[in-house]
Parts: structure tokens; sequence; C-alpha cells
């Protein structure tokens, strides 16, 4: 069964696309040399994912739908991500962080 752990895995697969110059023709390799390309899919999947949940939620749509839409959001978001050097480790620091300090295990408030 699939689990948390795959994140790791696909994380080192775009970090190897990123290193890797003859991977010149994969999608991960065009979406990190284009972050405007990559902060456009991952608004666009972020819009699809809350799509595909009101519809879930009027009886419209599956679950299987959400997951899958959810899915592209975490590539994409990972994508970003390693465009700008910024890891996992980094953001589940600032969750962590978030989440011991008084109060809260919600978003930054702003």
């Amino acid at each position: 069964m699939a689990d948390e752990r795959f994140l790791a895995q696909l994380w080192a697969v775009i970090e190897s696309r990123k290193a890797d110059e003859a991977a010149a023709e994969s999608y991960t390799r065009k979406l990190l040399a284009n972050p405007s390309k990559a902060r456009k899919k991952v608004a666009e999947e972020a819009y699809e994912v809350n799509e595909a949940h009101q519809a879930l939620l009027d009886g419209r749509d599956s679950k299987d739908h959400l997951a899958a839409e959810a899915a592209d959001l975490l590539y994409h978001l990972l994508v970003l991500l390693s465009s700008a050097d910024v890891t996992p480790s980094e953001v589940y620091a600032v969750l962590e962080r978030r989440h011991l300090a008084p109060g809260g295990a919600g978003p930054k408030a702003g």
C-alpha cells in the first residue's frame, strides 16, 4: 500500500531530473527550467482540487477524482519547491514549529 514514504521517492526523482541535463525532454525538467509555468500549474491544480472537492460534497464526483487532483497538486508543488531549492524537510520544519506553537496546528495567521 502506498503511503507518505512515496513523497520522499518522488522528491528524489524530481531532484534527479534537476541534476540530469540529459533528461531535457522530461516534463519535470521542463517545469524546473520554467518556474513561471510551474507556478501556473500549482495554481491550476489547486483550483481543480477545490472543484473536485466541491463536486464530491455535492455528490457529483468521486473520492478517486479528488485524490487524483490532489496528487497532481502535490507533484507540481514539489517541482516548484525544487526549482527554488526549498526541500520538503524545510516545509515539514515550518509545519512542526507551527504545530508546537501555543494555540495551533493551523496555517500562519495573516
